[in-house]
């Protein structure tokens, strides 16, 4: 059996002090029982391969419809070697069965599996120092007190989905923006997987799981991801105002 322990714990706040030039962005210290093989991407990287100018992917006017609506997208988002480097590892890596907050594991409310990113998987690594960036953007522009992010990749089997929920769980406020980037390519609207956000003001909208877009919301919102009719693979992300809590995978 597999225990995923993630940082769910309530933690301090720290927003006194968010991630920006003078303050490096924190990312989570791992720990695990076993080791990975080594990926074929991991000898090839480098983090510049994964650097967004994300001033000039984001304008003044989408920046006010985060504010406004509560959600965004942004497409086209790394150069080709970083989507293909993180669609290859999110191929080889070994996934688990996702659990709810409680830890048991309930197929027909959530129907993915997952894999925390860790420094040992060198393309989702990168990525996550490249949201630690958009942080930083966050922080100067919108004063988010973002103090460090974490992300899981994430693949639906054919049949499954992740029916209606809130990344903040009742009662807490750690995680303040939420992003998920996708993986496939020539997504087409039957292949379903969609992901259905209700927006500031109860507007549903639907957004294909395309390659190279980023989806990015704030994390109080209500979403779901549609039935998938074929693997569906992404990366779920979230940037966090909390203290750094470690991640700690176990093998049962």
């Amino acid at each position: 059996m597999t225990k995923i322990i993630s940082n769910l714990d309530v933690t301090k706040l720290v927003v006194d002090n968010p991630i920006g030039k003078d303050n490096p962005p924190l990312l989570s210290v791992h720990l695990s029982t076993h080791d990975d093989q080594p990926l074929p991407t991991q000898h090839l990287l480098q983090s510049s391969d994964f650097e967004v100018n994300w001033e000039n992917k984001l304008t003044d006017s989408q920046l006010d419809k985060l504010v406004d609506s509560g959600w965004l997208i942004i497409d086209n988002v790394f150069e080709q070697k970083a989507l293909l480097a993180l669609q290859a590892e999110s191929g080889f890596i070994k996934y688990r069965d996702a659990q709810l907050t409680a830890g048991i594991r309930i197929s027909d409310i959530r129907g993915d599996k997952i894999r925390w990113i860790t420094k040992d998987f060198f393309a989702g690594f990168y990525y996550l120092q490249s949201i630690n960036a958009l942080a930083t953007l966050f922080n100067q522009s919108l004063f988010t007190g973002i103090r460090h992010s974490e992300a899981h990749y994430a693949y639906y089997p054919v049949g499954f989905g992740y029916q209606w929920h809130s990344d903040n769980p009742a009662g807490r406020d750690e995680r303040v923006i939420s992003a998920v980037f996708y993986l496939n390519d020539e997504w087409t609207p039957s292949d379903g997987g969609t992901l259905e956000i209700v927006d500031k003001y109860g507007v549903h909208h639907n957004v294909m799981p395309v390659a190279n877009r980023l989806v990015i919301f704030d994390s109080d919102l209500q979403h779901q991801v549609q039935i998938a009719h074929r693997q569906r693979y992404s990366i779920a992300t979230w940037m966090r105002r909390d203290g750094l809590v470690p991640f700690i995978e176990d093998i049962i």
